[in-house]
């Protein structure tokens, strides 16, 4: 008895020399990802460092800012895994979006921007504690939307 070869297209690729299986690729990948994540920890922080600045001087011209660097620490945030940031940080907007609209109010800023600082603090472990500022944060959204 014979077989017929299998003609595969994606089985002649790999099996050609050079081509890397699937797993190793992946593996690699996750790697450079890794990698990564070091370096946005790092922009992250920066990010949060710059906001702390553009809040601490309340100046009504740094209101913009304050809102772009907050996207910013989103998306920062959110390719680390620091969802407690990320969220904080879309909370912030809400507020700043709240107030454009003429309620500004920058105690509900620095709350938020310390906050923003404490989370970034916590180990993984504090959860609990992380939800409860989550909660406090979700609170003072809640009142600037009254």
């Amino acid at each position: 008895m014979t077989t017929k070869p299998n003609h595969n297209s994606l089985k002649r690729k790999l099996a050609k020399v050079g081509k890397l299986p699937v797993d190793e690729l992946a593996g690699r990948s996750q790697f450079n990802i890794d990698l990564m994540k070091d370096e946005f920890e790092v922009v992250m922080r920066n990010q949060i460092e710059e906001l702390t600045d553009l809040m601490q001087g309340k100046d009504p011209a740094s209101i913009r800012g304050i809102y772009e660097i907050s996207s910013q620490i989103i998306s920062s945030a959110s390719f680390v895994k620091a969802d407690w940031v990320s969220r904080a940080a879309q909370s912030l907007c809400e507020v700043h979006e709240i107030m454009s609209a003429g309620k500004w109010d920058w105690e509900a800023i620095s709350v938020h921007g310390k906050t923003i600082q404490l989370l970034a603090s916590l180990e993984p472990t504090q959860e609990a504690m992380s939800q409860s500022l989550l909660e406090g944060l979700g609170a003072v959204v809640a009142a600037k939307r009254a």
